[in-house]
């Protein structure tokens, strides 16, 4: 019983760090931005690389779990994310900044998927693992309804630099919690090089062509121009994928409409959430001018649900299948971005936060069924490469939620604008789960 409590300590240690550089780093922006002469392009940049190296790296994370086992790896991405997080706390300008946070994306592409895969190696009964699942996903989810508060009091207090030695602790304490996981089954299995360079220039060409556009630095037709080369990027890894030996993603998981319907799900409902999330962030700064601490304290009400919520959700939601507490979420978080449309000059302020905390309440809702739902259909074998592709669409989903609301801080009229778009992707969403319907919809433990 106390090695299966460390382990899930573990596990929500190390989920946790991911989660958090997701969030203290916004309110940080500013400060950051002071200390190191950072350009507009450049503060996006700090945010980007850290999800786009994890984002395209995860599905590598996956393969490893399968090649060298899941605790090794878990341990592995333990000590490559805090140790980029101490690099990044010395530096001094935005360059070695912008690489410091790309290597813990490194670290965070190996943790996401190794926390899973260590908890469904710990908790092979489908109906625990969804509590457990549910456990991890509550407390993993502080840093999303404290993170941004956290985050503005260490800026305000000890300065920028405080944010990225928030992970030396909470790696240290991860690690000794680590060695009680039990060593797993490592599989001879080689890695799909073509693969990952392919989708690091997809998920790159399409996430720096939005950024070069939303700040103005490009016209249209270089944005197209990598867009195009993102799309070609993708096709080739599609055709590749097919005639390698040992793909990222194997046959049984290809061939899966439904699984990779449940990855897009995750894509486009984290565009609703971090989409909100980051515009609101960037209005209250940019915009109204509150400091790091009020901002934190107001985007509360889109991380608090997140938080609480899931726990609730699998006890009082115990008699219904997964898919539909998903699409309940998604309806409910597509609502909630409406409120950020009725925000005017003189009640902006009050209409931001609804619309986060609608936002949130769906998003807390969703979270965990969610993730539940796609190892549902997980293939026999495949449990690790599942879990890094649900989650891999779940950070591109922040990635280019992000990149897309990169003008959210101009104006109100910019905040309207992020708003649509997240609108939109929670539609969707709804689009995307009424399709992947599961034939004979029947209570499952969540």
């Amino acid at each position: 019983m106390m090695r299966t409590t460390a382990v899930v300590f573990a596990a929500c240690l190390g989920y946790s760090m991911v989660i958090l550089d997701t969030t203290v780093l916004n309110v940080a922006l500013p400060g950051i931005a002071t200390a190191t002469g950072a350009s507009s392009t450049q503060q996006q940049w700090i945010i980007d690389s850290y999800v786009l190296t994890m984002t395209a790296l995860l599905m590598a994370g996956g393969g490893l779990i399968d090649r060298f086992g899941a605790s090794r790896v878990f341990r592995s991405g333990i000590v490559v994310f805090t140790v980029a997080s101490v690099a990044g706390a010395a530096c001094t300008t935005a360059v070695p900044l912008i690489a410091a946070r790309a290597v813990q994306g490194v670290g965070g592409a190996f943790l996401i998927p190794a926390a899973l895969a260590v908890v469904a190696q710990e908790f092979p009964d489908q109906a625990q693992r969804g509590k457990i699942i549910a456990v991890v996903a509550t407390i993993t989810a502080s840093p999303q309804a404290f993170g941004p508060t956290l985050g503005g009091f260490l800026v305000d207090t000890l300065g920028w630099r405080s944010v990225f030695l928030l992970n030396l602790p909470i790696g240290v304490l991860a690690m000794i919690f680590a060695r009680r996981i039990q060593h797993s089954v490592a599989r001879s299995r080689p890695l799909d090089y073509p693969g990952i360079v392919l989708l690091i220039v997809s998920l790159g060409g399409l996430t720096y062509g939005l950024i070069q556009f939303t700040q103005g630095g490009w016209p249209l037709s270089n944005l197209l121009a990598a867009v195009a080369v993102a799309g070609v990027a993708a096709v080739v890894f599609v055709v590749i994928e097919k005639r390698v030996r040992q793909p990222l993603l194997p046959s049984e998981v290809r061939r899966s409409p439904t699984v990779m319907l449940y990855a897009l799900a995750g894509l486009t409902i984290f565009i609703v959430f971090y989409g909100a999330l980051f515009a609101a962030n960037l209005y209250f700064q940019k915009v109204l001018g509150f400091g790091a601490f009020t901002t934190g304290l107001l985007l509360i009400a889109g991380g608090f649900p997140v938080f609480a919520l899931p726990i609730i959700v699998s006890k009082v939601g115990h008699k219904l299948h997964p898919w539909a507490l998903t699409l309940a979420g998604a309806v409910v978080c597509t609502l909630g971005t409406l409120f950020g449309v009725f925000a005017t000059t003189g009640h902006s302020t009050e209409w931001v936060v609804a619309c986060l905390l609608v936002v949130g309440v769906g998003f807390g809702i969703l979270t965990a069924p969610h993730l539940t739902l796609a190892m549902s259909v997980s293939p026999r074998g495949a449990t690790g490469v599942v879990s890094a592709l649900a989650n891999s669409g779940r950070q591109s989903g922040y990635l280019i939620g992000v990149a897309l609301v990169g003008t959210a801080g101009i104006d109100l009229a910019g905040y309207h604008r992020a708003i649509m778009v997240a609108a939109a992707a929670g539609l969707v969403t709804l689009v995307v789960l009424i399709i992947a319907r599961p034939r004979a919809v029947v209570p499952v433990q969540t």
